[in-house]
């Protein structure tokens, strides 16, 4: 699993960040909200063991299967630009992973929720891929494939991963940081 490698930083960051924040407001839980899980087998292997965990996602399929193998977790259908059941101020962490490259939402609107729903000091972690395993040929190539077309953009994550950028800042995010490996783009942030 290429994506453990890459994401196991920024777990162990979001670890001690979550740590610092438990630290400083007692009675805080850790809540955690990962947008975009898709069919959920990346969210049992990373948050299984999480106590509070939300996952959100617009397929409702995916969610079911989590909710089957993880009772106590919260699933809501919705887009990552929409998490109206989600109480403003109430996460420590948000987790999307992948799920930025979609054209099915609004990434600013997406950002400014993934705001709202952040406690001051929460930690945001977004991930944008950037490369594709090349199934005949058996090796990563960089870039993505435009869809309806058979063309490789090589700038594709980058550029989006711009556009994260510019809307975290403008959505008052803090401490924004990247961590880049053949197939993934990570960012993180600091809610302000």
């Amino acid at each position: 699993m290429i994506w453990m490698d890459g994401f196991g930083a920024w777990v162990r960051k979001a670890k001690l960040h979550l740590n610092d924040i438990s630290e400083v407001h007692k009675d805080w839980t850790n809540q955690i909200v990962n947008v975009g899980v898709g069919s959920g087998n990346e969210a049992l292997v990373l948050f299984s063991l999480c106590e509070h965990i939300t996952f959100v996602d617009i397929a409702k399929d995916g969610l079911r299967r989590l909710k089957e193998q993880l009772p106590l977790a919260t699933t809501i259908v919705a887009s990552a630009d929409s998490l109206a059941a989600i109480p403003d101020n109430s996460c420590d962490l948000y987790v999307s992973l992948r799920t930025y490259n979609s054209s099915f939402f609004d990434i600013k609107q997406a950002i400014i929720e993934a705001r709202r729903v952040l406690r001051p000091n929460a930690l945001i972690i977004i991930s944008v891929a950037n490369g594709f395993l090349h199934m005949k040929q058996g090796c990563i190539v960089p870039g993505l494939i435009i869809p309806g077309t058979d063309f490789v953009d090589i700038y594709r994550g980058m550029n989006t991963v711009g556009l994260i950028h510019r809307e975290l800042c403008n959505a008052g995010f803090s401490g924004i940081d990247r961590y880049i490996t053949n197939t993934e783009i990570y960012l993180s942030a600091v809610a302000t």
